[in-house]
């Protein structure tokens, strides 16, 4: 089996988990559904720990797949940013166990900004499958 193809399947669970727990945090604040903040806080620890994971598939695939010389940019550019997001994630899924309740507001937003960052990375990875056929072509 060809390691760096890890990554790939990895990388799908964080995104889902992720946007999906802040849709329930989103519907949990306009509707105040029973279930909905619960929801979305495991679907955030579970998000998490899958980017996590993602991330350090990231990091033994850029070791193992064939190397592309022109998407190295983009490369490192999705690494970077996979690596801050994995990051954000952790801070929030630490600051939502330890202060449950502390600074709302403020958690909302380092949330959206987290998932926007989520987002681009997510982008930058289908780029280099897509656009440069970084695993895919040898």
């Amino acid at each position: 089996m060809k390691i760096y193809l890890l990554h790939p399947l990895a990388v799908h669970f964080p995104i889902a988990l992720l946007l999906t727990a802040l849709f329930f945090k989103v519907g949990d604040l306009l509707f105040k559904k029973e279930g909905w903040g619960k929801t979305s806080t495991t679907l955030l620890f579970l998000g998490t720990l899958a980017a996590v994971i993602a991330a350090g598939l990231g990091l033994l695939a850029e070791e193992t797949v064939p190397h592309v010389p022109d998407a190295w940019e983009y490369l490192y550019t999705h690494k970077r940013l996979g690596l801050v997001t994995a990051g954000l994630f952790s801070v929030l899924s630490v600051w939502r166990f330890f202060f449950t309740d502390r600074w709302p507001k403020a958690f909302f937003w380092v949330w959206i900004l987290a998932s926007v960052v989520l987002i681009v990375t997510a982008y930058f990875g289908g780029e280099l499958v897509f656009q440069f056929g970084v695993g895919y072509h040898q």
